[in-house]
């Protein structure tokens, strides 16, 4: 076993010992570390991104339940799409800026939707889109489907992540609107550039 990889994989979790409440990220990181070998970041990019993730994750614990239950946090070479549904917009601001004081943040997207008609039906349904899109994405040969990350909310699906030329953006883009059910697609997703 690649002795970087080990490393990374107990640095990460040493790190994610040391963010209080965060025990669902050490976990999920650790089994991610598996595979990061395969996308298009650099271990220390997903380490990078990893960190800011729990970083915000862990401050909507400290400071709001509301922020943290109902806020999706994903991170791509340090862009952060929120995602997720909130009851006013002053939770929705608070959101954002708790996501901008977290160090490597590059951009922040905030795409919550203030709403208070969230059910367990809209969920479910928000639930096995995600899950159809991402099935679909594996499934296709053509493309690194570790390298995207997909949320969807009230039917609207979320997609970050690196895509290695405008071709594969766009047949990602695709896929996801071909599934049953998704009213529209928003992509923030970067084309990999090759450095010389």
């Amino acid at each position: 076993m690649n002795v970087k990889f080990i490393f990374s994989l107990v640095y990460i979790t040493l790190l994610c010992i040391l963010f209080a409440h965060c025990t669902q990220v050490a976990t999920g990181t650790a089994v991610k570390l598996v595979t990061v070998n395969q996308e298009d970041r650099s271990i220390g990019e997903f380490v990078d991104d990893t960190i800011i993730k729990a970083s915000i994750k862990n401050t909507y614990f400290d400071q709001n339940g509301e922020l943290f239950f109902n806020i999706d946090v994903e991170v791509s070479e340090g862009r952060v799409l929120l995602t997720g549904t909130v009851e006013n917009i002053d939770l929705k601001i608070e959101a954002t800026r708790i996501a901008w004081g977290v160090t490597g943040v590059q951009t922040v997207i905030n795409e919550i939707q203030v709403s208070n008609s969230d059910n367990i039906i809209n969920f479910a349904d928000d639930l096995v889109i995600s899950t159809k899109v991402k099935g679909k994405l594996i499934l296709d040969e053509n493309i690194n489907s570790l390298n995207y990350s997909i949320e969807t909310v009230n039917k609207l699906v979320y997609i970050i992540g690196i895509a290695k030329s405008e071709n594969e953006r766009d047949l990602v883009i695709n896929i996801a609107r071909e599934v049953y059910g998704v009213e529209e697609v928003l992509d923030y997703i970067s084309i990999q550039t090759d450095e010389i």
